[in-house]
């Protein structure tokens, strides 16, 4: 059974990537896309370098998603890292997040996408863990 504490590195890349893909599915389809945007927004779940302890970014300039799977501590965080990058995509990050003049915690964009995180996790987990644990048995 894989449960939110349960540790990414016991899980390995293909478990981790496969409730990311599940989390940025329900991002999608719960918190819509950015239509604003001329392409597509592109999403990658791949290992971080060496030394680089960031979770995810967003990429602004050309609408992607990358997600570290491997610097994630546990399954809370590896969801929230995605809810939270989803977040940046839908806000207007070039014409006003670097804009703003203060510190990074405090940047009213940084604040909504941590509170993405903490309003849409437990619901993102309560949606996708059945067919998660489900998989996961089917492996056994």
């Amino acid at each position: 059974m894989i449960y939110l504490k349960t540790k990414v590195k016991e899980l390995g890349r293909q478990e981790a990537t496969r409730i990311a893909k599940a989390t940025l599915k329900w991002c999608q389809r719960a918190l819509g896309v950015n239509r604003r945007k001329k392409w597509k927004l592109s999403t990658y779940i791949r290992k971080a370098h060496d030394g680089d302890d960031t979770c995810g970014e967003y990429d602004c300039w050309d609408h992607e998603i990358y997600i570290y799977w491997n610097n994630c501590d546990d399954v809370r965080e590896l969801i929230a890292t995605c809810v939270h990058e989803w977040t940046h995509s839908m806000q207007p990050i070039i014409t006003k997040y670097y804009k703003y003049p203060g510190t990074y915690s405090r940047n009213p964009y940084e604040r909504a996408a941590k509170y993405a995180e903490m309003k849409w996790t437990p619901i993102v987990w309560r949606e996708i863990r059945h067919n998660i644990n489900k998989h996961n048995k089917q492996q056994l």
